[in-house]
């Protein structure tokens, strides 16, 4: 290169910035101090020496397209950070390797003897760090504050649980209090009635009114077990199975006709595989409490005179037990609260007594006997409750 462009160009080797020159044919015509800090290649080893057997990756025509646009009077080229972070690859003391922002520019130098363009190489290393450092704490803080959000959000809904709980054990306790009351008083009025009558009470009267206490005795008797029955669930006790091979539809027969004559408000169509010989072990008395608590919840909340309809379904895993009524149904968020304690489906067309601990514990009977129990229902449209029972060996569990 003729003294004049040498001398020009050599103010670049003050530079912190690596500057290197490249003539058409891609031959190096001058390297800075810069770049043989950077790269361990001296001036003396590269000027004159064609930049791609140094650099080959150079060729690939994400760079080669870009730099001859250069030479035939395109604008100048900047390979960002982001996509050409190693354009010349300079290792740091570390090992790692330098984060480059490159700019190619056309030179036009009338000694030089060639069209020429500087290739400009600035080490945002630092910046890079710096700017990727702000953003993961801009991430962090962002994460952070969601978090924080969150927690508020987790705390407010516990709040809100924590009243809803408290609400609903106030009307338990108000519920218990009347359910209680109820048989109590009825008692109370028939054995007075005993009482004043001194023995005179016609035959027919008589037995209607044991008949009107051993039903309330039954009541008590039914909410005490329910209430024992939470008791043990809430402390991870479960209740004793004894498991009998039964047929499911022999219960049911009996637990129908045994409802049917005091049941007059309503119509039962049973629908069960009576040609199935097949068995399962369960706990009679247990599944007798689930199937009446489902059939007592149809009786409730169906209109007087409709059916309820009773049916099983056997395949190669058990048996499922579905009760359907053509009552007032229930909507999404009703059904997702249905198992919960203490809740109770209320309705202005079906506002019913009871402690809402009925379908809890049915949940529970069935979970111990490694079923599983499913409601479909929607508004207006009744409610399906399907009780999946799998095949099982008699035997004593708790």
């Amino acid at each position: 290169m003729p003294p004049s462009s040498q001398n020009f160009f050599s103010i670049l080797d003050h530079s912190p910035i690596g500057h290197f020159i490249l003539d058409r044919e891609l031959a190096v015509r001058y390297w800075n101090r810069c770049l043989e800090d950077w790269t361990g290649i001296t001036r003396r080893e590269i000027v004159g020496q064609n930049i791609l057997e140094r650099f080959p990756h150079l060729d690939d025509p994400k760079y080669r397209n870009r730099i001859e646009q250069v030479f035939s009077g395109g604008p100048p080229a900047t390979f960002s950070s982001q996509l050409h972070k190693h354009f010349l690859p300079a290792p740091l003391p570390g090992g790692k390797k330098r984060i480059q922002q490159t700019v190619v520019t056309p030179l036009t130098i009338i000694d030089a003897g060639s069209d020429l363009a500087l290739f400009s190489i600035q080490d945002v290393t630092s910046l890079t760090e710096a700017v990727n450092n702000h953003t993961k704490a801009l991430q962090q803080l962002t994460i952070e504050i969601e978090e924080r959000k969150q927690e508020v959000e987790r705390r407010k809904a516990a709040e809100e649980s924590l009243r809803e709980m408290d609400r609903m054990k106030n009307d338990f306790i108000s519920s218990a209090a009347h359910e209680l009351n109820n048989p109590l008083a009825t008692l109370l009025n028939y054995v007075q009635l005993f009482k004043m009558s001194k023995g005179d009470l016609p035959e027919e009267k008589r037995e209607a009114y044991l008949d009107k206490i051993i039903g309330n005795i039954n009541n008590l008797s039914r909410i005490v077990n329910d209430l024992l029955d939470i008791s043990r669930f809430e402390q991870g006790r479960g209740i004793v199975l004894t498991r009998e091979n039964r047929s499911p539809e022999k219960l049911i027969h009996e637990l129908i006709d045994h409802l049917e004559p005091l049941i007059k408000t309503h119509n039962f169509e049973l629908q069960l595989d009576e040609a199935s010989t097949n068995q399962t072990a369960f706990d009679p008395l247990r599944i007798r409490q689930v199937l009446e608590n489902v059939i007592n919840n149809a009786i409730k909340y169906s209109p007087t005179g409709t059916t309820i309809t009773i049916a099983s379904d056997w395949n190669d895993q058990g048996v499922t037990i579905s009760v359907i009524d053509q009552g007032v149904g229930m909507n999404e968020k009703q059904l997702a609260r249905v198992f919960d304690k203490f809740y109770r489906v209320d309705s202005s067309a079906a506002a019913v007594s009871g402690l809402g601990l009925g379908m809890n514990i049915v949940k529970q009977i069935v979970d111990q006997h490694d079923g599983h129990i499913e409601i479909n229902s929607a508004p207006d449209e009744g409610t399906t409750v399907s009780i999946f029972l799998p095949f099982a060996k008699a035997q004593y569990i708790i």
